[in-house]
């Protein structure tokens, strides 16, 4: 027996409402991005929620709105001076039950309509934090992906590393990546580089060969630059005693090779990524994806931060072991701060 068939439904909808301990969530979330078979199920159950999927932001309830809601119902029908109420006129006994079916059938109305809006707000939450989930999840496919052909590339490499970035000339850029595994025949789909999280790309857009890249004109190039490598930030290389060195594929699990691109960077300031505004998909040497915790300024003092090297810039690595994530139009050798 799998172990994702040991996880029930429940746990599945628990788990796609948000509603399951934050254990409970990263564990379900972490087993996701190794099996295929869990995430379709994830993917099924998901589908059941209807057109709510396609609600794009979250709606927070008033944290009164219960309350006040069964206050105004409960005063409607005791109030003759209330919105349910009708004049005082003599009536004759039939047509008084009648008017007070009435009264109550509103009544019933209001309170169906009140329970409705109330769940309803209670789950649009959870409806758009499963739906930033499945994006995740999403990215962290592309990464794998990504990373087989980066490993498959090394491996067909003289020097076993990683596909090259120019010191200077037209391919001193970090996007560069895509054009070297598409002229290797690595890079089987254009919507690997394109992070599901981030909506302003075309993934349409061809991915140019070397020799077409080369032919190009300056103002073709830099406009190349800036989206041929999508929208996820690849390894600058690594500085060691003054040399430029492109790094190899030898299964470090604190060296970082590709991840999403950040929305903002600095040392000195918040940190923003695009997964739920602090979180960011890395793959490291060993294969290994990580949602990484970028919390504001507390990024600054992590022991390895893959997206800022040693001096706490986003450029070309200090040393062999110091890794540094920059966006496609990224020159190794001019620093982001």
């Amino acid at each position: 027996m799998s172990r994702n068939n040991r996880i029930s439904d429940e746990t599945l909808f628990g788990y796609l409402l948000i509603a399951l301990p934050e254990e409970e969530q990263w564990r379900i979330e972490t087993l996701a991005l190794s099996d295929s078979v869990l995430r379709q199920r994830i993917e099924d159950l998901r589908d059941l929620l209807g057109p709510m999927r396609e609600l794009s932001s979250p709606v927070e309830p008033r944290a009164d709105l219960t309350t006040t809601t069964m206050a105004f119902i409960e005063e409607s029908s005791q109030s003759g001076d209330s919105l349910l109420s009708v004049p005082s006129v003599r009536m004759s006994q039939p047509l008084f039950e009648s008017d007070r079916a009435t009264r109550l059938a509103w009544i019933d109305s209001l309170v169906a309509l009140a329970a409705g809006i109330v769940i309803l707000t209670l789950l649009l939450p959870s409806v758009w934090y499963s739906r930033e989930s499945s994006r995740r999840i999403s990215c962290a496919s592309n990464l794998r992906e990504l990373g087989h052909a980066i490993s498959l590339f090394s491996q067909v490499d003289s020097e076993r590393r990683l596909p090259r970035i120019e010191l200077d000339g037209p391919l001193s850029f970090a996007g560069v990546y895509a054009v070297r595994l598409k002229d290797a025949g690595l890079l089987e789909s254009r919507k690997w580089i394109w992070c599901p999280a981030v909506q302003s790309f075309d993934v349409d857009q061809p991915i140019p060969s070397l020799q077409t890249f080369l032919a190009a004109s300056p103002r073709q190039q830099q406009n190349l630059k800036n989206t041929v490598g999508g929208n996820y930030s690849f390894n600058l290389g690594n500085e060691v005693e003054g040399d430029y060195v492109t790094p190899g594929f030898n299964g470090k699990s604190y060296f970082a090779v590709i991840g999403d691109s950040l929305l903002s960077v600095a040392a000195d300031e918040d940190t923003t990524a695009v997964h739920g505004g602090n979180l960011a998909n890395v793959l490291y040497d060993d294969g290994r994806i990580q949602s990484v915790h970028l919390h504001q300024k507390n990024v600054a003092p992590m022991l390895d931060n893959p997206y800022l090297n040693r001096e706490m810039q986003q450029a070309v690595g200090h040393g062999l072991d110091d890794t540094c994530l920059g966006p496609s139009f990224q020159n190794p050798f001019k620093p982001v701060y």
